[in-house]
This record gives C-alpha cells, sequence and structure tokens, in this order.
C-alpha cells in the first residue's frame, strides 16, 4: 500500500491546520482533545509558553526536567485528530501520546484508573478513507511497552464518531455499551482509533492513554478529576520521554 501526505503550509510556513512550524515543536509531543486543557497540562512543564493558536490546535511548548516536551490539542474525533497526526509528522514529531478523561465500560475497572490503549475499535469513519477495516488500529509497542512498565494496565478502546450515542442516556445507549462490554472493549473515546491507524502508516509512535472519569457500568464518577488529570500528565510524559 502507498499513502501519500502533502505538506500543506501558509505563506508564512506554518502548518495549515496546526499554525506552527518546526521550530515551535518538540520531537515528542502529548496530545489532548479538548484545548481548554492544554493550559492545565501547560502548567506542569518547566517554562512552557504558547507558540500556536489555530483552529481548534493550541500548542505550548518547554521543557520537562530539562527535555523538551510540547503538549498540543488535537479537537474532538477522529479527523481532526489525523490531521494533527500527519502535519506532525511533516514537522519532525518523532511520538505522540493522547491523555484525556474517559468512561470505563468494565464494572470491575474503578475510577482514577490510568489505562493504556493496546488498540482500539475503528468505530469512525475517518479511517476508513485511509485504509479498509482489516487494517488495524494498535499502539506503538515500545510506547505502549515504557506505560505498561510503569504499572499502568493496558485495554481495549472503542473510538467512535459520536461518543453521545454510547452513553447510558442515549436511546438506545445501554444495549450498545452493554454489546461493546460483552467483547472486551474497556474504554470509549473518540481519538485513538485515529491515531494509532495514521500514525502506524506513518511510521510515527503514538500511544493512548486514559483517565478513568466515570464508569458506566456502576455510575461511579471521579470526585477530584484535577489530581487524576496530574497523575495522567505524569505517567505520559515519563514514558514519552523515556521512549
Amino acid at each position: 500500500m502507498s499513502f501519500g501526505s502533502m505538506k500543506l503550509t501558509h505563506a508564512d510556513g506554518t502548518m495549515h491546520h496546526l499554525g506552527i512550524d518546526e521550530t515551535m515543536i518538540a520531537k515528542r509531543v502529548l496530545l489532548t482533545p479538548d484545548p481548554l486543557q492544554v493550559p492545565f497540562y501547560a502548567a506542569l512543564m518547566d517554562e512552557a509558553k504558547k507558540v500556536g493558536e489555530y483552529r481548534e490546535y493550541v500548542t505550548y511548548t518547554g521543557t520537562l526536567n530539562g527535555k523538551p516536551l510540547s503538549v498540543m490539542s488535537c479537537g474532538f474525533g477522529c479527523m481532526p485528530s489525523a490531521i494533527a497526526a500527519e502535519e506532525l509528522n511533516h514537522l519532525g514529531v518523532e511520538a505522540i501520546l493522547k491523555i484525556d478523561c474517559c468512561p470505563a465500560l468494565q464494572p470491575e475497572t474503578p475510577v482514577g484508573t490510568l489505562l493504556a490503549a493496546s488498540g482500539a475499535v475503528r468505530g469512525e469513519g475517518a479511517t476508513k478513507e485511509y485504509i479498509d477495516l482489516s487494517y488495524p488500529a494498535v499502539a506503538d509497542p515500545a510506547l505502549l511497552g515504557r506505560l505498561l512498565d510503569s504499572g499502568i494496565s493496558p485495554g481495549l478502546f472503542r473510538s467512535h464518531d459520536c461518543r453521545s450515542l454510547e452513553t447510558p442516556w442515549a436511546a438506545g445507549g445501554r444495549e450498545r455499551i452493554a454489546r461493546w462490554a460483552s467483547l472486551g472493549v474497556e474504554a470509549i473515546d473518540g481519538e485513538t482509533s485515529a491515531l494509532f491507524v495514521i500514525s502506524s502508516i506513518l511510521k510515527l509512535r503514538a500511544a493512548s492513554l486514559a483517565l478513568i472519569s466515570e464508569n458506566y457500568a456502576t455510575g461511579e464518577r471521579l470526585a477530584d478529576s484535577d489530581k487524576g488529570k496530574r497523575r495522567l500528565f505524569a505517567a505520559a510524559a515519563e514514558a514519552l520521554l523515556c521512549c
């Protein structure tokens, strides 16, 4: 299979969608869907500065323990996440790790758990435009291994274009959840499958780490999400900077 990804830039040399160039981004990037969460994570870095804010992509770059690191929003859903992976690859980024708060489907998974995606169900349409469903959405083995070595458990994620349909409050939502839970899916998000598929094609290392903020099977919700997000950031950054 051949795959062509064209580098599109503005007149000033910044990427068409991300609004940054090679001088603004580290080789290792933490991604999070929500632009409003980026300053929270950037504050946990050393001397992080905002270097880009264009469309849904907000980027801060700084250091952590003396090593360059960027945190960037990738937008909600698989299409903006696929764009992020392609354009980061054009900027010379070597590894990306998505962090997010996600719901669990299995009753034995307590809220506050950090769960690393070993693979993802391709329940979205974006990656089908790149490659058929026979192509797997799996994490980079080395980057996933770093997360597992730190004691984090692996799990199967499901990425879906309309996460609201995969909730207990949607019509037929409980039946949909029960089906995926019975098939071993542990968490739901909107981006992991695209990041895995596009990154695998481009030979860009990618992983996805979730803080379980609620459990659809038990109804439990995480009381202190900020504390959990700090643990999420620390675990992700350590794995990413060591890979």
